[in-house]
């Protein structure tokens, strides 16, 4: 049997399958991420999905052949150590047991060499190649985190109230943030802070559709975020031998068609240098794959048929 875990700040998807792909079981969890809630935390809540996923299949006793877990805030190796021992805590007898961040769940799935890209809430980058793997960016909303949700949704706010209050070129996004916020702007400073990084990201949204409307202002958001977006895949390319290389994109923001081609058309004269897939797969597949490549189970396309057939959450 085969164990693959893909742990975010929101969510921990784990799925148990067989090696040619077939589903034995999927749970869905709570986030996982150590940085968010502590290294005992983390080890309760996988304790406790793992118990879910294994149950009728022998528990965390099992043997199982290889477990892959993709947890966020696993990038440094102090943190994907401590995972690491929580997991052959968890899981006695599996025969091999390996993790790392999951950053590079979505890219495990679709090559075992290239670029993981993320922008939702925040922006990052990581290569991976046979000699190891690399960040770009992904320092942080308080330090860098251009093309980030967080940093569209942040722009549009500052936007709308300099509109409002006049040291700012008027701009449609004073009248949708303030619809978005559903108060007058000059009463909704603490539902803008209560709500946090998630909730200001979601104003990237009013960005998109102040700029089809032919707002100036939010057209410079849009092509500052994705200017940035193309800078880290720029800088990730100094890493990657091949061309084009694979760069598994992922997150929110660049979900949207409009942002990836944006993306795309940034990269101006590198386009064709990177071939940006967005996965038809959940990012647990790829936490999958790596647990099966390292007990040497070939991946075939009715592997990952399987998967699909199989996987619903």
């Amino acid at each position: 049997m085969l164990i693959g875990i893909d742990g975010g700040g929101t969510k921990t998807a784990l799925v148990l399958a067989e090696k040619n792909g077939r589903l034995l079981n999927t749970v869905t969890g709570l986030g996982s991420n150590p940085t968010d809630i502590g290294l005992e935390e983390c080890e309760n809540r996988l304790r406790s999905e793992l118990d879910e996923l294994l149950r009728g299949f022998g528990g965390r006793d099992a043997v199982v052949d290889s477990v892959y877990a993709g947890i966020a805030g696993s990038a440094n190796e102090r943190t994907k150590a401590a995972v690491g021992e929580i997991l052959r805590r968890l899981l006695p007898k599996a025969r091999r047991v390996d993790n790392g961040s999951d950053a590079f769940n979505a890219l495990y799935g679709e090559a075992e060499e290239g670029i993981a890209l993320i922008a939702g809430t925040g922006s990052s980058a990581f290569v991976l190649t046979k000699d190891g793997s690399h960040q770009v960016g992904g320092w942080g909303y308080l330090v860098d985190d251009a093309g980030s949700g967080f940093r569209v949704g942040a722009d549009a706010l500052k936007a709308a109230y300099r509109s409002y209050d006049g040291r700012g070129e008027k701009t449609k996004l004073e009248e949708l943030c303030a619809r978005r916020l559903e108060l007058p702007l000059g009463e909704a400073i603490p539902r803008i802070y209560e709500g946090g990084k998630r909730y200001i990201a979601t104003f990237s949204f009013a960005v998109l559709e102040a700029a089809h409307a032919g707002d100036a202002i939010a057209e410079g958001i849009l092509s500052d975020a994705a200017n940035a977006l193309a800078d880290h895949l720029r800088a990730c390319l100094r890493f990657v031998s091949a061309r084009p290389a694979v760069a598994v994109v992922s997150g929110g923001l660049i979900e949207n068609d409009e942002i990836l081609e944006r993306v795309r058309a940034a990269l101006g004269a590198q386009k064709n240098d990177v071939q940006l897939v967005r996965p038809d797969v959940a990012p647990v597949y790829g936490a999958l794959v790596k647990a099966a490549r390292n007990a040497g189970v070939p991946i075939t396309e009715t592997f990952r048929e399987s998967f699909k057939r199989d996987y619903h959450l």
